[in-house]
């Protein structure tokens, strides 16, 4: 009896360590709802435990550049728009549109006016600063045109503002037959490989009609028209941040993916152990008679400071903010300002429009 006793017990642990052996060894297949890394096109989730580093690009700038098609037709130095030139260092992009529809008026018939001195501008102070317009690239559905070199100002933002002295201008053609898709395709690939250039930020990438035009009856131009909404920044604009960022993107890191493990030789940690003096008992013992021994109507409090949240309080702090409309003011200059988005702004005082009157209070939602 004993001995089949001890027979059946040996059996039984047989066919657990011969589980316990398989389900150590077999790896999981990956099917096509698998969302752990590999099996996945978004990286590793749970099975890093949400530990992303950005994953190699998918293309290289060079070929960006190339997608672009860019051809360089420099302005003559020292000759019309160039008679006098200016050193940059470009912090922001400026995207405007050229309001041309003739039909031959594309990138090329752009800069053979440039380079002739055939786009002149009355020149004043306090306006344009030499007399022509000038910009750094025009776009039309096959190319890209390289007017000067991106280390000079141009004149077309804002005569002596930012905008002409910190700002690269491209400009998009609407010559009649030009595909405005394209164009638009075409414009997003460059802002995205200038932006990785000259390590230029999405947010400094702008319209034309961000830049103040002080002197004239208009001063913020509607520009580029098709990408704005009612003459201002808007969904579409947004929108067309998000297709420059696409690119961007695709030759600085796509998408995470996991992080190596660390590996359990790698790491060493270190439990805290009770003293061996020391029982459970014996502290029980000791915490109760401590209790005793205190004074009659004295009781023992933490010594522990009690932590008070400030979260609710900074929060409601930050997102009770108002703005005093002031002449000049816009809700796209004020998104900027507030580092949050024109919607937003929409949304927290219930607006449907972007037009604002002086000396309205508005909410600005927190950022």
């Amino acid at each position: 009896m004993k001995w089949g006793n001890c027979t059946w017990l040996w059996s039984v642990g047989a066919v657990l360590a011969a589980l316990t052996w398989s389900a150590c060894s077999s790896q999981p297949s990956l099917t096509k709802k698998d969302r752990s890394g590999a099996g996945s096109d978004y990286g590793a989730t749970a099975s890093t435990g949400g530990m992303f580093v950005p994953s190699k690009p998918k293309k290289s700038p060079t070929k960006l550049y190339a997608e672009a098609n860019v051809k360089k037709s420099y302005i003559p130095k020292g000759r019309h728009g160039r008679k006098v030139t200016r050193r940059m260092n470009p912090r922001y992009i400026t995207i405007h549109s050229t309001q041309n529809y003739s039909p031959s008026a594309d990138a090329w018939r752009h800069s053979l006016a440039l380079n002739n001195g055939k786009l002149r501008a009355r020149k004043r102070r306090g306006g344009n600063r030499i007399g022509y317009l000038t910009w750094h690239y025009s776009v039309d559905q096959y190319r890209c045109v390289q007017h000067l070199p991106t280390n000079e100002q141009g004149e077309h933002a804002d005569f002596d503002g930012p905008g002409n002295n910190y700002s690269i201008g491209i400009e998009m053609c609407e010559n009649r037959g030009n595909s405005r898709r394209a164009t638009l395709e075409r414009t997003a690939k460059l802002t995205a490989w200038l932006m990785y250039k000259h390590n230029i930020p999405l947010r400094k990438v702008v319209p034309h009609y961000h830049w103040r035009r002080k002197g004239l009856a208009v001063e913020h131009k509607n520009c580029p028209h098709f990408l704005l909404d009612n003459g201002h920044p808007g969904a579409k604009w947004q929108a067309y941040l998000a297709k420059i960022n696409k690119y961007h993107k695709s030759i600085t890191g796509g998408t995470p993916v996991a992080a190596p493990r660390t590996t359990s030789s790698s790491v060493v940690k270190t439990v805290p152990r009770p003293s061996s003096s020391t029982s459970p008992t014996t502290s029980r013992s000791t915490a109760s008679h401590t209790s005793q021994s205190l004074p009659k109507g004295v009781t023992r409090t933490s010594s522990k400071p009690k932590t008070v949240s400030t979260r609710s309080s900074s929060s409601s702090r930050s997102s009770s903010r108002y703005h005093t409309v002031k002449k000049g003011d816009t809700l796209y200059g004020l998104s900027r300002r507030y580092k949050t988005s024109v919607s937003a702004i929409q949304r927290a005082n219930g607006m449907s429009g972007t037009m604002i009157g002086i000396g309205k209070k508005l909410k600005i939602p927190a950022s």
